[in-house]
Parts: C-alpha cells; structure tokens; sequence
C-alpha cells in the first residue's frame, strides 16, 4: 500500500491506456513491423507520375512516395547531361547545399539517390503554386479588364510588396549563412496558393566571397561589377531583388544596357531614368520613395547600393507605413510634420555597452584617486540602464499599437471596396434596439465577460440616428461585413494571412484579444458595429466611442481617442481612420475599439514582476493612465489618493521633460528625489513617463523579464 501511495499517477493512466492498445491492437503493430521490413529502397520508392517542369539543365517530375503516401517533386539532369561529371558535381552540390537551408521560404530536399537507370535524382517537397513571373501576368490581365484608380492600386502594390519582404526574408537568411543565390528573378521565385513564398533553383547559388570559373545566372538580374570582376557577393541578390521590385511596381520588366566591346570594360547600367518610370497602365503614378528605393538598390556603383538586404526590406517597410525611407530622406518641412521613430533602443544600449566598458578600465586605474568619478559614472550608469528600461518598454507598446493601425488600414480597405461596388444584396439588418429584447435579438447570442451585454458573431448591429427613419449610407451587405470583421480578427501582422482557420470564437472572446469591435460611422449618422449587442447610449462609453472627434474628417491619418473606461469596468480606446472615395468625398469614419489593459499588457507585466517601477502614460488628449499592483487606472482628476500622483504634477514632469528634450533628468517627489525618464510613443502620440526614488535605484537591479 505505501508503494502504491508513491505511483505518479499521471504514468500510471499512461500506462494503463498504452497496454489496453497493446492487448488491442496487436494484428496493426504486426502489420506495421512488416512494412518497415518490407520498406523499398530509393529507386522503387518514388513511383513516376508525370513530367511536371523542363529547363535547359534538369526535369522536374511528379511522383508518389509509396512510404508516406505523398505527391513529391523529382528533379534529374536532362539526357544531355546524365553523364556529364560537372554537371552530376553541380548537381549534388546544389542539392546538399538546398538540403542544408532551413527557411520557410525555402523547398525543403527529402531525399538524394540513385534511379533503376543509375541517375542521381533530388527528392524535395511539390509545391502547389505558380511563378512570381505569372502572378505578375495574371494581375496585369486584371488591370486590363478592371478600372483601376490611384488608391486602389496603393494599396494593391502594398500587398504585393509584404509578398517581396518575404522574399527579402528567405535572400537574408541565405547571406547570413554565406550563400549567395546568384540567379534571383521572377521565374525563380514560386507564390504558393496560400500567401507562401520559395525561393527555386539553386544551381547558381556560390559561397561569398568565391571566384568563379564562369559567370552563371540571367544577365538581365547581374550587376555590372559581377560581369567585371567576377566575385560573387551579397550585393549580387541585391541588385536582383532591385530589379525584381521595380517589376512588382511597375508590372514592366526592367533591361539593362551594356556598352563596350570586352567583358573587363564593359559598362552597364538600368534603364531607369524618370522617364522610365511609367506603369503598365500609365494612368497610374510610381511614387518617387518607392522609385528612389528602387534606383537605389540597382545602383550600378556597388557603393552607393544598399549593403544588406536588411537595409532594403527595412526602407520597403518605411514606405508601407509611409515612414521616411534613406533612399530619399525627407527634407526640413517633411521632418517638422512627420513623426519618426527609430531603434532608439538599441542605440542607447551600445552606447551604454561602450560606455560601460570604457568606465570599466578608467575605474579599475583611477579607483583609489578617485572616489567622485566613480560616484558620477555609476550614476551615469543607473541613467542609461533606466532609459534602456523604459525604451523597452515603449517599444513594446509602439508595436501593438502598429498591429491595430495595420488592421485599421485593412480594414478600412476593405470596407471601401465593399461599399463602393454598385452590386446590392439584400440580407437582414438588426438595429440597436432589437438586441435589447431577447425575443427581437437574431439567433446565436453568447454572454462573455468582456461585454455588458450578451453579443453575437454572426450578425451586426446597426444605430440609425433619432432624426432618420431609414439609414443614410448603407452597407451592401451586413454578412459581408461580418466576414470583413472577421478577416481584420485573424490577420496576423508578421504572416499577413488573412486566411486563417481558427474558432472566431475563441478568437473575440479570448483573454489574448485586444480587439472590443470594429465599427463604421457614416458622416450622416448612420452606424454599422461588430460583433451584434445592444449598445446603452446612456452610458459614458457610449459617448466616447462615437463622438468623432475634432480631426474627423480633416486629414487622412489614423488618430486615436482619449482612453476611457468600459461598462464592465475595463478600460478602452478606439483608432480611427477617415474614408473618401476616390473623388475625396468624406464618407465617414472606420474605427476599431481595443481593450485597453491588452493594449498596454507589456506595462502591466513590467508592473508586476517589477513594482518599484511607477509608470505612467500621457495622452495628447491630456488625460494619464497609471499601472499599478499589476492593474491600470485612469486618471482625469486633479485630486487623487495620497498614493498616487495628482494630474497637474504629471502633466509638470511631462512639460519639464519635454523642455529638457526627452532627456532623464532628478526631481523631487513627496520630499524625495527621483529619477525621472521618459520616451515619445509616436503611433499613439502619448509619451511613457516612468519614475524611481534615487534611493530604490542603488540596490535595484533592472531585469527584462517579459
């Protein structure tokens, strides 16, 4: 008895349900032990399908790979080559060399032997997709039977180019491990039919820094320097991926012209003049960013090319979010009105690191001389090590808040090509009042805590003004605009797939959520919101979520609401963006209502797992939030409890740090002294203020934990 009392019970329930399958299944296990027994070898294995893809080098064919019941890709050398030795070399080379490439967006090689007729075939993944050169053809038919407007064709070329920065990722991740492609082009490059992109044949890919016997690859896509000098370095796939861009830009292939007689004086350059720079359609503009980031990167000067391909895709993200970009840095006026954050960060820490070690030998010579140095430098040390702290922190924010307004824009894109299409359907509408009533509400209403009242997934809910009997602007379609909500939920910034399969239940009523709902306020009133639930317009959050604001209607940019508290005593605030149509006609505002507390999660997690910390976050509304004891509170009065700070002194330290340039700076607090350090939250145009005593901080050691 006291043996049983020691069992893990967890291993005794394993135990027993893996012996009632062994008692059970005894005729499979026997079945499956003669399959390993009778396992083919490499050669019967693989069972011929079809021919799939011919080059000038090798086939690709369609096989079955009897051992896992699978369609796989076949690749061999062609009859001309079989029994050519540099050419079986070349091939074994690239297919270890692909075999030892681990990337998503590279095909992963299964198997590498010998057919019955003692050719050496490559055994990779079968990709079900096309080229890049054919997603180009086919978007190019589009335009040709479609009217495209100016905006509509941003927007598409912002889709296309997160499909470049996954090419961008896959070049990267070859240079990081020494290996240049060599022969980046669009026939090279398969989309997958599910947002997926690889990166094909690998028969030119050459280690850095190696001199071939002979140049290899598309002239169209090889720099100048190559056909000179015949080395092979990352700026190779660069000027590729440039070559490659201004084709997904422009959706016109880019040539090159050569002059001189001889190989060793042979000059070339792009012809990319301005002039040059003309859409297939030509109604249609190439901004002048993308068209200096473009120039850039085919430079025929390999100095004055981007270096890495980190560059590269780091200036295509600055323009998706119309960020400046260094190929065409913004002058003085564009400076004053455009907010830019950089990796501050990361800058602050190497120059800590750096200062650090530079302290550390002028310490360790001068320490008995002294003792005031010493005391000044570790002061300047807890100043950088606080900053590096709260720059952490403010970056962590900066990127949720980035997602939102991702999903914002998205969303927003979505919603004008709905609405505008002259395509109307008929689908019932449930309004406000409707939801109150059990009886009136649609079918499938759900209770969850992060709403007042029950809601509904399948359904919206719709607010016509008191002075309108019937709706002003309306949607097509609300089932349409259901599945436009539910796209905006799954998106997933860092994959862009909006195809996703999860539970959109799970999705909206999970703690991981930071989306409350996604709504539309027309400019006559009229209101569309996701998911369905009576909305009290009694109540403060009530007001604060619809009152439009005053930059409604003015500009063009996302803005956000002053934060406000829920009815279930949770916290929100809304990012909005105003809709036009293509003729700049105001037609209202799309917004989205995060939950706050998800919002400001890295906050509260620094909060709890380090309390000395106390941190505030200040709106350009004016208004302060507080995180404290591991919860958030909103501050809008001047008279708080005495454990907190009053509203005026926050928004002092705030004016003191801003006239002292956002640098740290002591104060005194409740008689005693403190570090004061803050940092600008550009997306949310708030600023993170965090304070420690000067006593806390010399036996505080600042952990990132989260």
């Amino acid at each position: 008895m006291q043996k049983k009392d020691t069992l893990n019970t967890h291993e005794l329930d394993a135990t027993l349900v893996l012996t009632g399958r062994h008692n059970t299944d005894d005729n499979v296990m026997s079945k499956l032990e003669q399959e390993q027994v009778n396992a083919p070898d490499f050669a019967s294995r693989f069972q011929f399908i079809c021919h799939y893809a011919a080059g000038g080098v090798g086939i690709v064919s369609k096989a079955k790979d009897v051992v896992f019941d699978r369609i796989v890709a076949v690749k061999t050398l062609n009859d001309k080559l079989k029994d050519d030795p540099r050419a079986i070399a070349s091939f074994l080379y690239e297919s270890r060399l692909n075999a030892n490439l681990d990337h998503p967006s590279i095909v992963p090689v299964y198997a590498l032997g010998k057919s019955r007729d003692g050719r050496w075939e490559c055994v990779t993944k079968f990709i079900h997709g096309s080229s890049l050169n054919a997603f180009i053809d086919k978007i190019r038919e589009k335009y040709d039977t479609k009217k495209i407007s100016n905006p509509q064709e941003h927007h598409a070329l912002v889709s296309r180019l997160e499909y470049f920065l996954k090419i961008c990722e896959a070049v990267e991740y070859c240079h990081s491990m020494k290996i240049v492609h060599g022969d980046l082009k669009p026939d090279n490059i398969l989309m997958g039919k599910f947002g997926e992109v690889y990166l094909m044949d690998w028969g030119c890919a050459k280690e850095t820094g190696t001199k071939p016997d002979q140049i290899s690859g598309t002239p169209n896509y090889l720099p100048p320097e190559y056909l000179r000098e015949k080395t092979v370095t990352p700026l190779i796939d660069i000027f590729a991926l440039g070559m490659i861009l201004f084709e997904m830009t422009t959706l016109r292939r880019g040539k090159q012209v050569c002059s001189g007689k001889q190989s060793d004086d042979c000059t070339c350059r792009v012809v990319f003049d301005p002039k040059n720079y003309i859409h297939y359609l030509p109604k249609l503009k190439i901004g002048p960013r993308i068209r200096a980031i473009i120039s850039k990167a085919v430079n025929p000067d390999p100095a004055e090319r981007y270096q890495t391909v980190g560059a590269l895709s780091s200036d295509i993200r600055h323009f998706i979010y119309d960020e400046e970009v260094s190929a065409a840095p913004d002058n003085l006026f564009q400076k004053l009105f455009r907010k830019i954050y950089r990796n501050r960060m990361k800058t602050v820490l190497v120059t800590g690191g750096i200062f650090l070690l530079l302290c550390g030998g002028l310490f360790f010579s001068y320490y008995r001389a002294n003792k005031a140095e010493q005391r000044h430098s570790t002061d300047m040390m807890r100043r950088l090590t606080l900053q590096a702290y709260t720059d952490y922190l403010a970056t962590n924010l900066e990127k949720r808040f980035l997602t939102t307004q991702a999903q914002l824009l998205l969303f927003a894109d979505n919603l004008l090509e709905d609405t505008l299409e002259n395509n109307p359907r008929t689908s019932r509408f449930y309004d406000s009042i409707l939801y109150r009533n059990p009886k009136t509400s649609p079918p499938g209403m759900l209770r969850s805590k992060y709403y007042p009242n029950p809601v509904n997934l399948s359904h919206m809910v719709r607010t016509i003004p008191e002075n309108q009997k019937e709706p002003g602007m309306k949607l097509r379609d609300p089932k349409e605009y259901v599945y436009i909500c539910n796209k905006i939920l799954l998106y997933d910034l860092f994959s862009h797939n909006t195809n996703d399969s999860r539970d959109i239940h799970n999705e909206l009523l999970s703690r991981e959520n930071r989306i409350q709902r996604l709504y539309i306020q027309w400019a006559d009133g009229t209101r569309y919101s996701y998911p369905g639930t009576y909305d009290d317009p009694a109540t403060a959050a009530y007001q604060h979520r619809w009152n439009p604001g005053p930059d409604s209607g003015i500009g063009r940019k996302i803005f956000w609401s002053t934060p406000y508290r829920g009815v279930t005593g949770t916290h929100r605030i809304a990012c909005r963006y105003p809709l036009f149509t293509p003729q700049n006609k105001y037609l209202g505002l799309a917004g989205i209502e995060t939950r706050l507390e998800k919002m400001l999660e890295p906050l509260i997690r620094a909060n709890q797992a380090d309390p000395v910390h106390k941190l505030f976050l200040l709106t350009k509304q004016g208004t302060a939030l507080r995180i404290t004891g591991g919860k958030l509170e909103l501050i809008d009065k001047d008279a708080l409890p005495a454990d907190t700070l009053a509203l005026a002194r926050l928004r002092e330290l705030l004016a003191k740090l801003k006239a002292n340039n956002m640098r740290q700076f002591e104060d005194v607090i409740r008689g005693e002294p403190h570090y004061i350090s803050g940092i600008r939250i550009p997306t949310l145009e708030a600023v993170l203020l965090q304070m420690i005593s000067v006593s806390e901080m010399e036996n505080h050691n600042h952990e990132l934990k989260f």
